[in-house]
C-alpha cells in the first residue's frame, strides 16, 4: 500500500484575510477551547492574572477568555500578523496584539501567569522546541489543545485533508501526553473534550450536529479510553513548566 502525501508552503492556508464564513466558525469554535481551559483550571483560575495565548489568530480565544474573568491582563502573539484578522476584538482595554517575528516569544522569562496554545501544535515543525518556548514565559501555568486525529478509522485522505489545512503532526492522546513529558512539562490534568452542538453542526445541520453531539459525547462518558480510538476528540492538557533556579534559569530535573 502506498500513498504520496501531497505538500503544500506550511500554514499558508492562515496567512489571509478571512471571509464572513470562516470568521464565523472561528468564533464558534473559540467558545469551546476557552471553555476547556476554564475546565481544566477549575479553582486555580484565580491563581491567574495575566494571560498568553502563543498562536492567536483571530484572537477569539483570548478575547472569549477576557469576557469569561479568567484573568486580568491579555496578550495575543502569532507569526501571521494578528491585525489581518482581529479587528473585531480590538477594542478590548485589557488585550493587546504582538506578531512573532523570530523563533523566540518576544517577552521575558516567567512573564504570564497562563500561557496557552490551542490548536498549534500540530502545525509546528519542532515541538518540543515550541513547548520549551512557551515553558520559558510561563510563571505558573501552560494549556496545550489538540485534536487527536489518529484513530482506528483514520485513512491517509483524512490525513491529506488535515494537512492540507497545515496539519503536520498527528496525535492520540497517548502520544500527545508522551510529547509534552519529553518536553520536561509536568502535566497537571489531561482529558478529551467533544466538539459543541454548534460545532458539530456547522458545515451540516442542527438535527446532525446533535446526534453527533450525542454520539460522540456519549461514547466519552462510557469510556474515555475507548473514544479516543474511534472519534476524533480535542485533548487539553494544564501543565506546569519545569522549575526554575534562583537565578530564574530552568531546570529540566
Amino acid at each position: 500500500m502506498t500513498f504520496q502525501f501531497q505538500t503544500t508552503e506550511l500554514n499558508a492556508h492562515y496567512d489571509a484575510v478571512y471571509d464572513a464564513t470562516e470568521r464565523r466558525w472561528r468564533e464558534i469554535c473559540a467558545l469551546d477551547k476557552a471553555n476547556h481551559i476554564v475546565a481544566l483550571l477549575g479553582e486555580r483560575a484565580s491563581q491567574v492574572g495575566s494571560v498568553l495565548e502563543v498562536g492567536c489568530g483571530t484572537g477569539d480565544v483570548v478575547a472569549r477568555l477576557s469576557k469569561l474573568g479568567l484573568g486580568k491582563t491579555f496578550v495575543g502573539v502569532d507569526v501571521i500578523d494578528p491585525g489581518m484578522n482581529n479587528d473585531h476584538v480590538r477594542d478590548q482595554d485589557n488585550l493587546s496584539f504582538v506578531r512573532q517575528t523570530g523563533p523566540h516569544l518576544p517577552f521575558e522569562d516567567g512573564s504570564f501567569d497562563l500561557v496557552f496554545a490551542s490548536h498549534v501544535l500540530e502545525h509546528v515543525e519542532d515541538e518540543r522546541a515550541f513547548l520549551k518556548e512557551i515553558a520559558r514565559v510561563s510563571r505558573r501555568y501552560m494549556y496545550l489543545e489538540v485534536p487527536c486525529e489518529l484513530h482506528a478509522r483514520t485513512r491517509y485522505s483524512d490525513l491529506q485533508a488535515s494537512l492540507d489545512i497545515g496539519h503536520i503532526n498527528a496525535y492520540t492522546p497517548e502520544s500527545f501526553s508522551l510529547t509534552l513529558a519529553t518536553s520536561g512539562l509536568d502535566v497537571l490534568d489531561l482529558r478529551c473534550f467533544d466538539h459543541s452542538v454548534a460545532v458539530h453542526a456547522f458545515h451540516t445541520s442542527t438535527l446532525k450536529g446533535y446526534l453527533k453531539r450525542a454520539l460522540r459525547s456519549t461514547l466519552l462518558s462510557v469510556s474515555e479510553n475507548l473514544a479516543p480510538k474511534v472519534f476524533t476528540y480535542h485533548c487539553g492538557a494544564l501543565c506546569t513548566p519545569p522549575k526554575r533556579d534562583v537565578e530564574g534559569t530552568i531546570r529540566h530535573d
